[in-house]
């Protein structure tokens, strides 16, 4: 019976490619996707972000080879924005990107071919049907678009983390008062991808500041007293990321949530506009509702409410159980 259940759920499973700069919160996203029998990660992709690119490459791998994972292909992408000097994030994440967790290393080696084109390769092999989470500054998806102009069309769904729309109290930014560190840190790159036409589902400040959806101590209690290894790496993260903070916004597994269980967002309809000056609203994510939006913008789905609590307790239901 086992076997038929385990064939089923891989039957309907979606393949999808992470990209993303391991970051406490990726990598608390990189265990919600492996715990999921609604996805199949089949590659994980690196860029500079929450720390430099040798930094979050060294943390994929890392936290893959925890999980058993290390079969999964890693490749490494931008190191650097596509027009912009790079500026990280360690204050936050920790000296290693990763609260300063002793990590066993596993294998270093990456693929011998960079990001943009294994992430074309990905969704090329079964065009429609494959989603790509990217949750870290969109420089590997705009480059990989530049290079391969066919490629928004072969994605079934491109689901990003970043931008702050004002959608609510949490909609401001979080790197200045106008911007999300994702988009500001490659307001060229989002750009790009928010006028490529590929369908896109985005997770927002707006969304993962709801402090409804944070973990906070008492999580950090469950996730101690889970069975999995996935639940131990989890606590460990969390309890780096509460220190001096009363929560830790989900920022990243909500973008991985939603590929999981799209009931538990709610969303609005229009076109995105990213602001590339370089001036005090450099990364700035305007968004025109479906009424407002010119024909000729692409239109895509921006989360605008989230059932915190049911999300919740879906991680930490999938992490704690061995």
């Amino acid at each position: 019976m086992n076997d038929v259940c385990d064939s089923v759920v891989h039957a309907v499973s979606v393949s999808v490619a992470l990209d993303v700069d391991p970051g406490i919160d990726d990598a608390l996203a990189l265990l919600l996707a492996f715990r999921s029998p609604e996805i199949r990660p089949v590659l994980v992709t690196t860029v500079a972000g929450n720390g430099p690119l040798e930094l979050t490459t060294r943390n994929a791998l890392r936290v893959l080879h925890y999980l058993g994972a290390a079969h999964i292909p890693v490749a490494a992408g931008a190191s650097r924005p596509l027009e912009k000097p790079f500026h990280g994030a360690l204050g936050y994440h920790g000296p290693d990107a990763l609260g300063a967790l002793d990590l066993p290393q596993g294998r270093t080696q990456v693929e011998p071919r960079g990001a943009d084109d294994l992430l074309y390769d990905f969704a090329a092999a079964a065009p429609g049907e494959r989603t790509l989470i990217a949750t870290g500054p969109l420089t590997n998806v705009a480059r990989a678009f530049q290079r391969h102009e066919d490629m928004p069309s072969m994605l079934k769904e491109l689901i990003i983390m970043g931008g702050a729309f004002g959608l609510n109290q949490y909609g401001t930014g979080n790197q200045t008062p106008f911007a999300e560190f994702n988009v500001w840190q490659d307001p060229d790159a989002a750009f790009l991808v928010f006028r490529s036409g590929v369908p896109i589902t985005v997770m927002g400040l707006d969304v993962t500041n709801d402090p409804s959806s944070a973990l906070d101590a008492a999580d950090l209690a469950l996730l101690r007293t889970g069975t999995s290894r996935e639940a131990a790496l989890a606590a460990e993260l969390l309890d780096y990321a509460l220190r001096g903070h009363p929560n830790c916004p989900m920022h990243d597994p909500l973008a991985v949530a939603v590929a999981l269980d799209r009931s538990l967002f709610e969303f609005v309809s229009g076109s995105v506009y990213v602001v590339t000056r370089d001036d005090e609203e450099r990364g700035r994510t305007l968004l025109q509702t479906l009424e407002l939006s010119a024909a000729t913008h692409p239109v895509v789905q921006v989360a605008s409410a989230v059932d915190g609590p049911r999300f919740k307790q879906l991680f930490l239901s999938r992490i704690r159980e061995s």
